[in-house]
């Protein structure tokens, strides 16, 4: 009888432990697991292992897989069913390139204007679409809405106008919003919750007061003021906090965190988000920040940076009914590309269906083949496109894969594996 031959998954991560224990942890299957040593040796990098050999959990958490599965094809497989499924529309809707606030790492701020806003014209244009696309592919989930901007408070109207419209043709909706939050009082969290906002409000916060100043182009009071705008309204949206660290702000992580959590009460979530130069202005290296600096920073905060109980299936802009719509109605495929005309992909009165992603950059089959052996691949399925084709940033694998292993301990300490 033919045995049944397993192999060691090219998706394990390895941590020493203790002389005798070994920790595995699959970013296939999330599992993680504590083996003694010689179990460990008897599969390292093997791909003739006999079941009978060794553990059967070890197969059972996927740390052995079976010798004929190709496990690149299996997760190419996986983001296949996952788009199909993905039986949603999900739009990221610039409401303006106007803004009150001028972020010196901001990736728009060679496109920001003081006077360009969305039209009721374009406005009517997002709406048709959005029936068009309803009616065609007939969606079981409800639409995504990411409100950007510049500041998209500064157009509020359109946020008004687009949700009551879609609320008043009985499409359900979720929506998100970016605002540096200096316009967010506790009246208007009640009507944007009203609007559907109630996924997140994420709000970035760049240093203690002199630096955030400093970055952003305001005053020391504007810091304040939206510390206590976030204080009024956590309790009606959900707000989410960007720690932004940068060679700037790097030195006020710490401090900043023990004002919000302690000086201010502040109950929201807070994720430390790292910011590298992004505009003409200042792409320079005195104002990077390493991924060292980051992981230091990030260590502080801690939320967001655990390990998921669940796989990502890789950004928006890989979801094959997202599209980014600027203020005149361009289409983009990423944010991060918003106003430079080179990556447009149409616009929003002449779409009647999905951009095709197959062959381009966007398309997750070609970034898993780059990737594909890389152990943490599952996990981040080839990070930021945009970084990785259009601006040829290194996403320093190695130092990723120390992370995730750091993280890994992280989950194990004081749990039962």
């Amino acid at each position: 009888m033919e045995k049944n031959l397993y192999k060691y998954s090219q998706y394990n991560i390895v941590e020493q432990d203790t002389n005798d224990k070994v920790l595995l942890y699959n970013t296939y299957s999330l599992k993680y697991r504590y083996i003694h040593r010689y179990d460990f040796l008897d599969i390292y990098n093997k791909s003739n292992i006999d079941l009978g050999d060794v553990p059967v959990f070890l197969a059972e958490d996927g740390f052995v897989v079976p010798a004929d599965l190709d496990e690149i094809q299996r997760l190419k497989d996986d983001v296949q069913a996952y788009q199909d499924n993905a039986d949603f529309m999900f739009l990221s809707i610039f409401t303006t390139l106007s803004c009150n606030f001028r972020c010196v790492y901001c990736f728009e701020k060679d496109q920001l204007c003081q006077t360009e806003h969305m039209t009721l014209e374009t406005a009517d244009e997002i709406i048709a679409f959005i029936k068009r696309r309803y009616a065609e592919h007939q969606f079981t989930k409800p639409l995504k809405i990411k409100w950007f901007g510049g500041e998209s408070l500064l157009n509020m109207d359109i946020i008004r106008y687009i949700s009551k419209e879609l609320i008043n043709n009985n499409i359900e909706f979720s929506a998100k919003l970016y605002t540096n939050g200096r316009l967010l009082t506790k009246e208007l969290a009640q009507e944007l919750k009203e609007l559907h906002v109630t996924d997140e409000v994420v709000i970035p916060i760049d240093g203690l007061a002199p630096t955030y100043a400093s970055l952003k182009g305001c005053t020391e009071v504007d810091f304040y003021e939206v510390l206590n705008n976030i204080k009024a309204c956590e309790d009606v949206l959900k707000i989410v906090i960007h720690i932004n660290v940068s060679g700037a702000s790097k030195n006020d992580v710490h401090p900043l965190f023990s004002l919000l959590k302690n000086d201010y009460g502040i109950k929201s979530k807070i994720i430390a988000v790292r910011i590298a130069p992004q505009n003409t202005d200042t792409i320079t290296d005195e104002n990077d920040v390493s991924f060292e600096e980051y992981q230091k920073a990030a260590d502080i905060v801690k939320d967001g940076r655990r390990l998921g109980k669940k796989r990502g299936y890789g950004c928006e802009a890989r979801h094959p009914d997202y599209y980014v719509i600027g203020t005149k109605g361009e289409l983009y495929i990423c944010e991060h590309l918003i106003g430079q005309k080179e990556y447009m992909v149409g616009n929003i009165k002449d779409q009647s269906g999905r951009i095709d992603r197959a062959g381009t950059i966007w398309d997750t089959n070609r970034i898993i083949d780059d990737c594909a052996h890389c152990p943490i691949l599952p996990l981040c399925l080839g990070h930021c496109t945009s970084q990785r084709y259009i601006d040829n940033i290194d996403c320093q694998k190695e130092l990723r894969i120390e992370d995730t292993k750091k993280r890994i301990l992280e989950l194990c300490r004081g749990g039962n594996v």
